[in-house]
Order: C-alpha cells, then sequence, then structure tokens
C-alpha cells in the first residue's frame, strides 16, 4: 500500500467508525458504545504504523487515572461534516480495552448547539461532559460553568471507586505536537488527591497523532504510574498543588519533545550500555546478559543472581540483527565467563518463520563462540506471553529448533524458560506476567532466576 493510500484507508475507516457509533441500535447500552468504539479503532491502528512503548508501567489494578497530552486532529480527517474524530484519545480508548477490557471513560467538553455531529457522536458513550473554555454556550455565566464543571468530581470519583479508569487531558485543549502539551490545570489531579484512596495516575505521551500516517509514525509511551502522594500532596486544599502541577506539566513536556526526536534505533540505550561495560570494577568470573527487554527488565538481576558477577545489555525491541549489529561495540574488551542470551522473539514482528529465526540465532550463537572460544553460551528460551498468543507454534517451533542447536554444540546450552511459565494444563500462568501480558512480572522473574542458577552452579 503505497503512503497516499495509507492516508484515504484512514479517512474511510474514521468515517465508518463514526457511522457506526451514531447508527448503532438504540438499545446499545453507553458500555456496549465505548466498547464497539474500541474495537472499531483498535483494528484502524492495527494497519497503521505505531510505535508503543513502556508498556510493562500498567498497573494491574483497574480505577486508575490515565492523563494525556491532547493533540490536534489533522485538518483532513473529517469524520462527517464539521466534525473530526480525535485520534490520540481513541488510540488510547483501544489500549485499555486491550489489556483491561474495558476502555474507560473519557472527559469531554459539551457539544455547542451547532456541533450536532458531534453531539450525535459523543452523546452515545456517556462520558463525563465539562465546559470547555473555548467551547462553551454564550447564554452561560462563568458562574453557571463552574458550577456544572464541579459535577465532574462527584462523577469521576465514583467511577474510579467503581474500579473503571478515567482517561483525562489536563490541558483542555488540544496542541500540534510540536507544541505539546500546553499548561496543565489542576483539575485532575485535585479529584485524584481528594480521594481516600489516592488512584494512580498513569502519563501517557501522545506524539504525532496529528500527522497523517504517511507523515510519521503515531508512538505512544506509558511512563511510571505516580500518585499525588509520591509528591507530598494529600489534600486538594494543599498551597504545594500548583506547583506540582507544574512540575509534571514541566516533566511531560520533556517526554513528549524526546519521544518526538526519538529515532527508531537503539543509539541511546547502546551508549548507556556502553558506559555500563566501561565503568565495570572487575571483569573477572563475568556473566553478561544480552538480548531484549525480558533481560532489560530484570532489575534486580544482581541480588537475584548473587554472588555471581553479573552485567545487564539488555535493550528493549531488540531483534537479532541489533544484537549483532552491537555486539562487538559492547563486548570489546570484556572476557566473559558466561554469556546469557535471549533473543527471537521480536524478529516475529517483523514476518521471519521458524526456520529464518533459528537460522539466524545459530548464525550468532556461532559468531559469539569465535569471538569468546571459552566462553559458556546459554540461551533463554522465548517465553509464551498473551500478546504473541496467536504465536505460540511458532515460539514452541522456534525454542525446539535452538534446543536442537544445543544438543549439538558442546559450549551452547538452552534453557528452557517456556515450560516454567506454562501450567499443567498447558495454559500461559498469568500470574508470571505483567499486566501488559508481554514482560515478567516479579513471580516471573523468581522462575527465571531458579534456572539460571541451576545452569550457572552445575557448570562450576
Amino acid at each position: 500500500m503505497n503512503e497516499m493510500d495509507q492516508s484515504r484507508l484512514l479517512l474511510q475507516n474514521i468515517k465508518a467508525a463514526f457511522r457506526g457509533i451514531v447508527e448503532a441500535p438504540t438499545s446499545y447500552s453507553p458500555k456496549q458504545i465505548r466498547e464497539l468504539s474500541a474495537q472499531q479503532f483498535q483494528s484502524i491502528f492495527n494497519n497503521l504504523k505505531v510505535q508503543i512503548k513502556g508498556s510493562e508501567y500498567l498497573p494491574y489494578e483497574k480505577g486508575s487515572i490515565f492523563i494525556y497530552n491532547h493533540l490536534d486532529n489533522h485538518p483532513s480527517l473529517v469524520a462527517a461534516d464539521h466534525f473530526q474524530i480525535t485520534l490520540d484519545s481513541h488510540y488510547i480508548s483501544g489500549l485499555l480495552y486491550k489489556y483491561y477490557k474495558d476502555p474507560g471513560i473519557r472527559v469531554a467538553r459539551h457539544s455547542l448547539a451547532r456541533e450536532l455531529n458531534h453531539k450525535a457522536y459523543y452523546d452515545r458513550f456517556d462520558y463525563i461532559r465539562v465546559y470547555s473554555k473555548s467551547f462553551t454556550p454564550d447564554h452561560l455565566t462563568k458562574k453557571e460553568v463552574k458550577k456544572e464543571n464541579k459535577k465532574f468530581y462527584k462523577i469521576a470519583a465514583a467511577i474510579l471507586e467503581n474500579n473503571s479508569s478515567i482517561v483525562f487531558s489536563p490541558e483542555g485543549i488540544s496542541y500540534k505536537t510540536e507544541a505539546s502539551p500546553g499548561p496543565f490545570s489542576k483539575g485532575v489531579f485535585k479529584l485524584a488527591c481528594s480521594m481516600k484512596k489516592q488512584p494512580k495516575i498513569v502519563p501517557l505521551v501522545m506524539v504525532d497523532f496529528d500527522k497523517l500516517p504517511n507523515k510519521a509514525t503515531y508512538k505512544c509511551q506509558i511512563m511510571p504510574a505516580f500518585t499525588m502522594a509520591d509528591y507530598g500532596i494529600y489534600d486538594s486544599h494543599d498551597p504545594r498543588l500548583g506547583e506540582v502541577v507544574k512540575k509534571i506539566n514541566t516533566k511531560y513536556k520533556y517526554w513528549v519533545q524526546k519521544l518526538r526526536l526519538e529515532e527508531e534505533n537503539f543509539e541511546a540505550e547502546i551508549a548507556v550500555l556502553k558506559k555500563k561495560v566501561e565503568q565495570l570494577e572487575t571483569h573477572q568470573a563475568l556473566t553478561v546478559f544480552y538480548g531484549s527487554s525480558t533481560i532489560r527488565l530484570w532489575k534486580n538481576m544482581a541480588q537475584d543472581l548473587a554472588p555471581h558477577k553479573t552485567l545487564n545489555l539488555g535493550f528493549g525491541g531488540a531483534f537479532i540483527h541489533s544484537l549483532s549489529h552491537y555486539f562487538e561495540h559492547l563486548f570489546n574488551g570484556l572476557t566473559p565467563q558466561n554469556i546469557m542470551l535471549y533473543l527471537g522473539g521480536n524478529d516475529l514482528t517483523l514476518g521471519f518463520d521458524v526456520d529464518r529465526i533459528v537460522a539466524d540465532i545459530t548464525s550468532f550463537i556461532k559468531m559469539v563462540h569465535n569471538k569468546f572460544p571459552e566462553t559458556n553460551i546459554y540461551n533463554i528460551a522465548i517465553k509464551p506471553s498473551f500478546e504473541r498468543k496467536s504465536e505460540l507454534t511458532e515460539i514452541r517451533g522456534i525454542n525446539n529448533g535452538v534446543q536442537a542447536l544445543s544438543d549439538k554444540l558442546p559450549y551452547f546450552h538452552h534453557l528452557g524458560l517456556y515450560e516454567k511459565l506454562i501450567d499443567k494444563d498447558n495454559q500461559i500462568r498469568k500470574e508470571v506476567l505483567l499486566q501488559d501480558g508481554l514482560h515478567l512480572n516479579a513471580k516471573g522473574y523468581k522462575a527465571l532466576t531458579a534456572l539460571v542458577l541451576e545452569a550457572l552452579e552445575s557448570k562450576q
């Protein structure tokens, strides 16, 4: 599909999504409408180039506040006369539906009298509605607007207490990516610290959803959740609240611009890893871990594997060719006793088949051995995950192929992580994965730790 066709298809799909909502049977409840919309936009974005980072930061529990920097719509993407569907907010609803089976409740502005299509669409969702400064009817006084908007706190608190999530842009207006975010209002933060049990606030950093798909990659980065208590705010009347909101706003500006300018390569991560190598106090009896996010996110590796000396050189999203490309640069000067690898899973997203991935892993293993002929090389099997449930057959095929290679090469050993994360009914153990259904949680790393320790100690 050429670039212009991609944009035309997006417009067609947006128009179809609009019709799907406004023409849905009146018997559909708002919950059904929200779910229908989330499913529609999941499907739409599956056909677009979208980069998501930080899914490991999604909280387990529902009842969180998801905040985002709201981006303009591209003027070409008109769903109906004088009406544009916001891409960033709809992407978020689809994201939440994917991970929580609940798209959450958005905070959206009231429609103006002349905005018939806007009203026809948003009236079906039963969102929390507020008046925006730029979209307030002339006949309403400031006092009336303030009174109406105060209802937000009561409604939103009830939704959160009912374990549903809220999606909210603290700006109250949209901006172009280059100028995003605008100033944050205090409203949603006052809500959070006014509740008896403060909800988690999850920042979603949105980039380039104001562009046509042929001109940009849509980017979303999930940042670590926080509570207002983390900033020392326990009361909505705390005089420090305004300064804290400004601090969060400043962080957001940095996050947006960093993500906007970030190239789709690993240069920044590699520079950090190279510095770790250079700062090593000792190279003696070193076990180096090298691979994608399963390695990168193993934060307690040093403690888990003590007294073994470890070095974590994992970087998120790494492909086999990426690991091969940076290998010489990162391992130059090292003399590891052991190298632990985790690779191959991400290569499935490139459309490679099992045979191709096994062949690439084989070539990589032999390259590592040529560089370090006295080093024990281990491969950790690709783990099962809900995110890649449709590819479990391929994952087992890759693992079996690498196991067969291990049976042939005396210096190479395969660790069966896959089997450790499957229950007796051959189902994925949900309790070992984070909320995103992809990355390991503490229980998952406990299983991996036991596997690695067994392998290392058998060689002593």
